[in-house]
């Protein structure tokens, strides 16, 4: 649900500000005044994501609350699942409850660790390996692969979502939107170096090239959600 305002506004005074200290920079060219101010805009939502963790806890954060509602939806208690980068483990002991058995693996031993010690559930195990040799070694196919915020880290995310197919029957998938605003297109325009959610992403993924990539391997989107700055997609093989 949004919001209703008042008409008339509360005053900012920062905000003042800061518009009034914009108009110094007339005498930039257009175009770098326009890089600039997409620039600062990038910078300040960068800074209140990174404060936005600061201020919630894990588990009560708007945007890992509406993951495990999204799952929710589709995890069955039959299930077994498998949590591909599961880095410290909040999204696997989160969703734990709601399936028979929840794997979590990732290639970062100190993470696993930290994440072992966090884990009082039977049903959840951390293990230190490389996803696809733990497939590979299973005897049966596990029913659920979770991809949060992987796939944007892959060189190649179609040979990797490839190689999860014959080991699986859902794979649900959840990266940054790159259109969850405007201005990326216009820094996308202007060729910005500031384009990205983070700077290890090799990868950001707008809303059509995502679900083109998915329905080139033939995968079935059955839910998809757009919220938060996030795709998610629930996808049956």
């Amino acid at each position: 649900m949004g919001l209703k305002l008042d008409r008339h506004k509360r005053r900012s005074l920062i905000l003042s500000i800061i518009y009034r200290a914009a108009k110094l920079f007339r005498i930039l060219s257009p175009k770098k005044r326009f890089e600039l101010f997409l620039d600062l805009e990038w910078i300040f939502d960068r800074l209140a994501h990174e404060e936005s963790f600061k201020y919630y806890d894990q588990q009560k954060h708007p945007i890992r609350i509406q993951t495990i509602k999204f799952l929710k939806k589709h995890l069955k208690e039959n299930h077994n699942v498998l949590d591909i980068g599961c880095n410290n483990g909040d999204i696997t002991l989160q969703i734990a409850p709601f399936v028979n058995k929840i794997t979590g693996v990732d290639y970062n031993q100190n993470i696993i660790e930290n994440a072992k010690k966090k884990n009082v559930n039977p049903k959840v195990e951390f293990i230190h390996c490389d996803a696809f040799e733990f497939l590979q070694d299973q005897k049966n196919k596990v029913d659920v692969v979770i991809l949060s915020h992987l796939l944007e880290h892959i060189d190649d995310p179609k040979a990797f979502l490839n190689k999860c197919l014959n080991h699986t029957s859902y794979i649900y998938i959840e990266v940054p939107d790159f259109e969850k605003i405007y201005l990326n297109n216009y820094r996308k325009d202007i060729g910005s170096s500031l384009n990205y959610t983070d700077s290890d992403h090799v990868w950001e993924f707008d809303r059509e090239e995502l679900e083109n990539l998915l329905i080139e391997l033939k995968l079935k989107i059955i839910d998809r959600e757009f919220r938060h700055g996030i795709i998610k997609l629930w996808c049956s093989i």
